[in-house]
């Protein structure tokens, strides 16, 4: 047997005001794609062939632009027109929070699937694994066999998840039979800040989710959370239940009302996880913390959910600070692209002048600072990414216990090889700012205290202040229901 396989994410902020363009998606051909799914070994071992197409990962950014998915979902067609007299199957990871500028219904990931259904017909069967942070519809329950979507967020069960749904696929490449998705959308639309899965009310969300997939009637289900970030009709949480067979999908349907009946009954109780208050707060708490390293997280400027990671609001109100009560900060990163470049070939030691700031709005206007060369690097993204996605300087500010990591692109620093790679010990701070919203694992373990700064900009953590014209309504908590 064979099977096609492939990938495409892109969480597509709507308020971030670059789009997400063709270079700015890391593309995997071959056979990176198969170790992108994590999935190598099952098909290996099931005697199956697997045909990549494309793993385009544009991670969090703004709308992407019609070129590059246009030519994206080219890499998905032609694979299968090329193959379509070979292939007994499809597995994707397709995130679910895509937003495509000048496409009809706007979702990515709805095109694809469609598209290639016009090609296969009705019952070539197509597996998919989700981001729970990806919106769904009627129509893509439909266009598929099975959609699963990792339980945790931070996402640390997501090679599980992909490997789950492979087995679930090679048994049903090998028994095969019509089943299809149950959806349920529920009228809940709240960020991932607010729907941590080691907090309620997702651990009981997915204590009943384990409960249901463990009845052999049900091959799996799953809770979506959604996508927040753009204005679409599909946007809101859903649930997905699989039935094992055809004359399962009763009870499916009814198992997926016990789930969305359970969640909406749980709609008050969505919150911040954590420590989360206004900045001035945020800060001073942090500042006045006596055990260290702390952690704050810029959840305004969020580079995993979009965020332009530019902002100096906190790089403000450090430099504003009277006393950091001797705490070595650093910032981790503060993104400005023509500054970092600039900076690219200066030598340890060297004083500069900076203007730091990529000056599109007020947020993220530039800030004069004066300092050291400390480290010069390169930056990679989390999950233990090795792939160099740009350069950056840290500069010691004059006079004070401050280092600036100044980056190339947008980064989130969560890991420690991370500021490895830029040229940094991670243990040699007390006060570490990073553009997050929910805490990633590793600062979470380190951090004695850590706290969400809620600040303004593109990933703004209340959704009641987001503006929606086309998703369905009424939607909590944008509405009182």
């Amino acid at each position: 047997m064979k099977v096609l396989i492939g990938g495409f994410v892109a969480e597509s902020n709507a308020r971030v005001k670059k789009p997400c363009a063709l270079q700015d998606f890391m593309m995997k051909t071959g056979d990176d794609v198969v170790d992108a799914l994590y999935v190598r070994d099952l098909f290996e071992e099931a005697g199956i062939e697997v045909i990549p197409t494309i793993y385009a990962d544009g991670r969090a950014g703004g709308r992407v632009t019609r070129e590059a998915f246009d030519f994206i979902l080219e890499q998905f067609l032609n694979g299968v027109r090329e193959h379509i007299d070979e292939i007994d199957g499809m597995f994707f990871f397709l995130h679910g929070a895509s937003n495509v500028l000048g496409l009809e219904g706007g979702s990515g990931e709805h095109t694809i699937i469609r598209e290639i259904r016009k090609l296969v017909g009705p019952y070539l069967p197509i597996a998919m694994v989700m981001d729970p942070h990806g919106n769904l519809s009627q129509e893509q329950a439909d266009n598929c066999q099975i959609i699963r979507t990792f339980r945790h967020s931070p996402h640390t069960d997501r090679p599980d998840c992909h490997r789950l749904v492979a087995k679930l696929f090679i048994d049903l490449l090998n028994n095969r039979r019509d089943i299809h998705p149950v959806y349920r959308k529920v009228p809940i639309l709240v960020g991932g800040e607010r729907s941590v899965s080691l907090d309620e009310p997702m651990v009981s969300i997915n204590k009943l989710l384990d409960e249901i997939e463990a009845d052999p009637r049900i091959l799996c289900c799953s809770y979506h959370i959604g996508y927040v970030r753009h204005d679409n009709a599909k946007c809101g949480a859903s649930v997905i239940v699989v039935p094992q067979t055809e004359n399962d999908r009763a009870y499916a349907e009814e198992k997926a009302d016990q789930i969305a009946a359970f969640a909406w009954s749980k709609r008050r109780e969505f919150h911040f996880t954590g420590n989360a208050l206004e900045p001035e707060d945020a800060f001073q708490q942090a500042v006045d913390y006596p055990q260290s390293p702390v952690v704050i997280t810029d959840s305004g400027d969020n580079c995993t959910a979009g965020g332009p990671g530019c902002n100096t609001t906190i790089l403000k109100q450090c430099l504003a600070a009277k006393d950091l009560h001797g705490k070595r900060v650093v910032f981790a990163c503060i993104a400005d692209a023509e500054t970092a470049l600039a900076l690219k070939d200066k030598q340890p030691g060297t004083h500069v002048s900076v203007e730091l700031g990529a000056n599109l709005d007020e947020l993220s206007a530039k800030v004069h600072l004066e300092g050291t060369v400390k480290a010069t690097g390169e930056l990679h993204h989390h999950y233990g990414e090795t792939l160099s996605v740009g350069t950056c300087t840290t500069i010691t500010l004059d006079g004070t216990t401050i280092d600036v990591i100044i980056a190339e692109k947008a980064v989130s620093f969560a890991e420690d090889q991370q500021y490895t790679a830029a040229g940094l010990n991670l243990f040699d701070y007390d006060l570490i700012i990073v553009k997050q919203g929910y805490i990633y694992p590793r600062l979470k373990e380190l951090a004695k205290f850590s706290v969400m700064s809620l600040t303004d900009g593109a990933t703004n953590q209340r959704t009641e202040k987001i503006q929606y014209r086309t998703i369905l309504r009424p939607m909590y908590p944008i509405d009182e229901i």
